[in-house]
């Protein structure tokens, strides 16, 4: 598909983004070495990752005009607003939960020398990643999407709240088994910054979506309200960003 390849970083198409729109594009060929990269990196944002370029640890010294001048020409033909918002401005620090900076980082662009200003030997070699995923990509995709067990699965009942004894960055699976047809409401409690994402389940490793709330960074806490139906499992999913201290965040349904 023409327009570059791009995609939208983690949640942020839930309520924002048409569902009859896509939120991820590919531009060139993806069977060569460069498009499999092109892939990894597009998915990477997906998950929710930045660009490691992009990273408040990463000590790069920019040659800012450099960077406007190449990146403003073809293929690219960015605006000055969008290279900045894709290379030279830093992720908040306090938005980061990840490693150190990362050069062969699937997330990290490739740069000539001419762009960078500091520190050696990147001034006189440019920044060239390694194909395919580095191992901290790896190890930090296992750690925010650890594999789920069946024993890890609460049954949430309605009118009972259930306790999120879990670290910031966890995630609880609540399952939701409905008696009876009806609008239902799914909300957290507490001091806490919470995603809550509702699926059904359809006996598959890969259960359907159908609602989310994410509160993080609000004074609201996340809700859900959905109609469910008598006969269908539901799962229910909360990931835990923050909270105020342990034991005090809590999910009800009713």
């Amino acid at each position: 598909m023409p327009f570059g390849s791009w995609s939208y970083i983690g949640t942020y198409p839930m309520g924002n983004v048409s569902i009859s729109r896509r939120t991820m594009n590919f531009g060139w060929s993806l069977t060569t070495s460069h498009g499999k990269d092109t892939a990894l990196h597009e998915i990477g944002h997906s998950l929710g990752a930045k660009h490691e370029h992009q990273n408040p640890f990463s000590g790069i010294q920019w040659n800012r005009q450099g960077v406007y001048d190449y990146f403003s020409g073809p293929p690219n033909n960015w605006s000055r607003r969008k290279i900045d918002s894709n290379i030279l401005d830093p992720v908040s620090a306090s938005d980061v939960e990840g490693s150190d900076w990362d050069s062969n980082s699937i997330m990290h662009y490739e740069f000539r020398a001419a762009l960078i200003e500091g520190p050696p030997p990147y001034d006189s070699a440019g920044i060239h990643p390694a194909a395919d995923l580095s191992p901290k990509d790896k190890a930090w995709a296992q750690h925010f999407y650890p594999a789920l067990r069946k024993k890890d699965y609460v049954d949430l009942i309605p009118f009972q709240s259930e306790v999120i004894q879990i670290e910031a960055g966890g995630q609880v699976n609540l399952v939701i088994k409905p008696k009876t047809t009806r609008k239902y409401t799914m909300q957290s409690f507490g001091e806490a910054d919470t995603l809550m994402v509702l699926f059904e389940d359809d006996g598959t490793d890969d259960p359907i979506y159908l609602q989310a709330d994410d509160d993080s960074g609000s004074n609201y806490n996340a809700k859900i309200e959905h109609r469910l139906m008598k006969g269908t499992t539901y799962i229910l999913r909360v990931r835990l960003y923050w909270a105020n201290a342990a034991g005090e965040t809590a999910v009800m349904l009713w």
